[in-house]
């Protein structure tokens, strides 16, 4: 019997491919995605309880659930994966990170790959009869392999980008010191020189950060930054030490921290429970800790003193 998990292959590429191209994507909303999975779920227990009833195999009904089973993955992965494939080249050089694109691009094509084996086991089988057992062994060790295969891609696409944020700090440093040394040389750029030569500049990054929200991004670097605005990640940092003395991370993590503060203001507004967790991730934060150090660094009290003193401003100016 096939199994029905097959089925969640090119889905699951295609929600990858929505969220890394679209900042306010829920998976939530594309939920239909997976009914093809549930379907062929009930479908299998059911198939698989008759059969312990019967205490025996219904030859016909097997045969009507693998044909039926089979013809819904091949349509699902084959639909799918090409859909992503053509989000990840629409988004390639204004949303999507260089090492998101490959991955997707190489996911999407190793499914269609696995999909390709079931028109050519049928072909082969029909040509073959007599060696139909070993036909679907060498098609099953095949699609294993390739499984493996986007197992590992999944696996090197993690490191990659865990070395690129992980050589981020390392990297900033070194230019700061780099700008040392050269002002040792040269006279230092004033405030006027810097408003002359980036104010312009300044404004495209910022408008770019703020509309698109690129903040709540939580895997987003200088690198990313750079290409998702087109502007040169040097300018950026120069920008950002010398025009506005902040680092990168300060920069984004203001407008992480603006946009909690939003969210919890207008859940006071609204009487409504407030999951300060949720909302932090929401913001682009990567783990509880982070957020709140960064929170106090910026506001100089805890998420929780800054919530309190809302609701005490509150209730004084209702009462």
């Amino acid at each position: 019997m096939n199994t029905f998990i097959s089925v969640c292959y090119g889905p699951i590429i295609y929600l990858y491919a929505l969220r890394k191209t679209k900042k306010d994507f829920l998976v939530a909303k594309k939920w239909y995605v997976f009914l093809p999975f549930f379907v062929l779920m009930i479908a299998y227990f059911t198939v698989s309880c008759v059969f312990l009833i019967l205490n025996r195999v219904d030859k016909k009904l097997l045969d009507l659930y693998n044909d039926l089973s089979l013809s819904l993955i091949f349509i699902i992965n084959l639909y799918y994966p090409v859909k992503s494939i053509l989000i990840a080249n629409k988004n390639k050089k204004t949303l999507l990170h260089q090492i998101e694109y490959g991955v997707i691009i190489k996911i999407s094509c190793c499914i269609l790959f696995i999909e390709s084996f079931i028109p050519i086991s049928k072909i082969l089988q029909l040509i073959f009869p007599q060696d139909s057992n070993t036909i679907n062994i060498i098609i099953r060790s095949l699609t294993y392999f390739t499984l493996l295969i986007i197992c590992l891609l999944i696996i090197r696409k993690s490191f990659k980008i865990q070395n690129e944020n992980s050589l981020e700090p390392i990297l900033k440093p070194k230019i700061e010191i780099e700008k040392t040394d050269i002002s040792k040389e040269v006279v230092h750029l004033n405030t006027i020189d810097f408003e002359f030569k980036f104010k312009d500049l300044w404004q495209k990054l910022d408008e770019s950060v703020k509309r698109q929200q690129l903040f709540r991004d939580c895997d987003l670097t200088l690198d990313q930054l750079a290409t998702k605005t087109n502007i040169n990640k040097y300018q950026i940092s120069e920008m950002l030490n010398g025009y506005k003395n902040k680092s990168f991370y300060q920069y984004i993590n203001e407008y992480r921290i603006e946009y909690f503060k939003k969210g919890i203001e207008k859940a006071i507004e609204k009487n409504e429970n407030i999951n300060f967790l949720f909302l932090s991730y929401e913001a682009g934060f990567k783990s509880k800790s982070s957020f709140n150090r960064y929170f106090k660094e910026i506001n100089g009290k805890t998420p929780s003193e800054y919530y309190k003193n809302l609701i005490k401003e509150r209730n004084l100016e209702m009462a």
